[in-house]
């Protein structure tokens, strides 16, 4: 899916000055070249002159019915500016943007956009997909806060729609493939035990990066915990390559108008 939108110094001035002052001055000029060879780098000017997408052209990108291989879309794009708030009930705080993440939530974002999905077959998770745009730099930080979170979180907790406290451990994801500027993906693992009738959700977490948007496709499945372990491992979400790829894609192609 897919957001576009020197001086130099006198050596004349340095000539005639005490050696502290030449040093001042050979300092300026280097911090002045550097300057310059920033302002001339492309990357850097590209960065600080990207507008981010809006809302509504970040719903523009995402995939209608039909146009995503091997998927139905199966509700109608909802958009939100601002980043949202984060779940204060997850813990420890750290492990937040994981959460967050999981709901589609950027709290640094400027807008987002968000549509369900079905990968078709025999028992589909739930998925959702999200596009979000970031301000300068805010897009490369924000895959970096899921990375460092990943560090710190082996576990996290957090309260469940009953109002009981639920711990669900985290694993790191290995990256898919070469998809957009950067990668992250995690799984989140609980145990539910509703009247007597255990269960376990698996839920898979994969953000990408292309320039200044994200893609993230959260995808939830529930199992009865009693399926053996290669039963369960059939229906646990992995990392879709392709339409990853082609939700980047869109993400860039829109960015470029």
């Amino acid at each position: 899916m897919s957001f576009n939108r020197g001086r130099s110094l006198s050596s004349a001035a340095c000539a005639g000055a005490v050696t502290v002052l030449v040093a001042g001055c050979s300092s300026a000029a280097g911090d002045a070249a550097a300057r310059s060879a920033e302002s001339s780098d492309p990357s850097t000017t590209a960065s600080a002159s990207v507008q981010p997408l809006t809302a509504a052209e970040l719903a523009a990108a995402l995939p209608s019915n039909g146009s995503l291989p091997g998927y139905l879309v199966t509700g109608t794009p909802r958009t939100s500016t601002g980043g949202g708030p984060s779940d204060p009930d997850v813990r420890p705080e750290a492990c937040r943007p994981l959460w967050d993440a999981r709901s589609g939530v950027s709290v640094t974002s400027v807008a987002r956009a968000w549509v369900a999905i079905t990968p078709s077959g025999f028992a589909p998770p739930t998925e959702v997909l999200t596009f979000a745009g970031y301000g300068p730099d805010r897009a490369d930080a924000y895959v970096g806060s899921l990375d460092k979170a990943l560090d710190a979180c082996p576990s996290l907790s957090f309260v469940s729609r009953n109002g009981d406290r639920t711990t669900a451990d985290v694993e790191r994801v290995a990256s898919p493939g070469a998809v957009g500027d950067a990668t992250v993906s995690f799984r989140v693992h609980w145990t539910v035990d509703l009247d007597g009738f255990e269960s376990d959700t698996f839920a898979l977490i994969t953000t990408v990066r292309a320039g200044a948007a994200t893609v993230t496709a959260m995808s939830d499945i529930s199992v009865g915990s009693r399926l053996s372990t290669s039963k369960k491992n059939a229906f646990i979400p992995k990392p879709d390559l392709v339409m990853l790829k082609s939700q980047a894609d869109a993400l860039r192609e829109a960015q470029a108008r």
